[in-house]
């Protein structure tokens, strides 16, 4: 019987490197393309709806807010200095504060957990976007002590945008250049959001000694 002749250990091993890549490109070659978002699967015509009614949407949610919402969670709780300051936050600094307990507990809450939060944190921010002060909800007279905490929540909307910038650029000097941190984690936006929100409860009960 011929005795079967051994691969060299050179020639077996590149032998399995081949194999091993060949097994690499066909998963690759086999895998399922990302589906679309659902938006970009829409006719040109939908998505110009869409943007349409959005836009429709905000508007009337604004006027909705600060013309029927707010002035009558104002008449329940304006005699309340520290009750009615804190329910006035809650309009944009609670957006706030949702997604920063998102973002903590991001990497450590259940599943169903996570959902829920995730769901109180989309449903509040439409809330926020519509609560930035116009000429309109300048109009409204409220209680003193709440109008404090509707507009530090209201503008702490309009100043989110730069303060995420300050934000960003300190972080880049002292985290990454200073203490040679690379990259931020989920929990630190976390809790860079649940203080962002704080500091707008703090302005907006010191709005009335200022």
């Amino acid at each position: 019987m011929a005795r079967r002749k051994r691969r060299p250990p050179k020639a077996a091993a590149k032998a399995s490197a081949n194999a091993t890549t060949n097994t690499t490109i066909n998963a690759t070659t086999n895998a399922a393309p990302k589906p679309q978002p659902w938006f970009n699967r829409q006719r040109p015509l939908t998505q110009t709806g869409l943007i349409i009614g959005g836009m429709a949407a905000i508007i009337a949610g604004h006027f909705l807010l600060w013309g029927t919402v707010i002035p009558a969670l104002g008449t329940l709780v304006g005699r309340v200095p520290v009750v009615s300051t804190a329910a006035g936050w809650l309009f944009g600094g609670g957006a706030f504060m949702a997604w920063g307990i998102v973002a903590v507990n991001h990497d450590t809450a259940s599943p169903t957990t996570l959902k829920r939060l995730k769901t109180t944190a989309w449903s509040w921010t439409p809330i926020a976007l519509v609560c930035i002060p116009t000429n309109y909800a300048n109009e409204q007279v409220l209680p003193v002590d709440y109008w404090a905490g509707v507009y530090a929540s209201a503008y702490g909307v309009v100043a989110a945008p730069l303060a995420l910038a300050v934000i960003a650029l300190l972080w880049w000097l002292v985290a990454d250049k200073l203490l040679g941190h690379q990259g931020i984690t989920k929990s630190q936006v976390g809790w860079l959001c649940v203080a962002y929100a704080t500091l707008l409860l703090v302005w907006g009960s010191t709005l009335l000694r200022m």
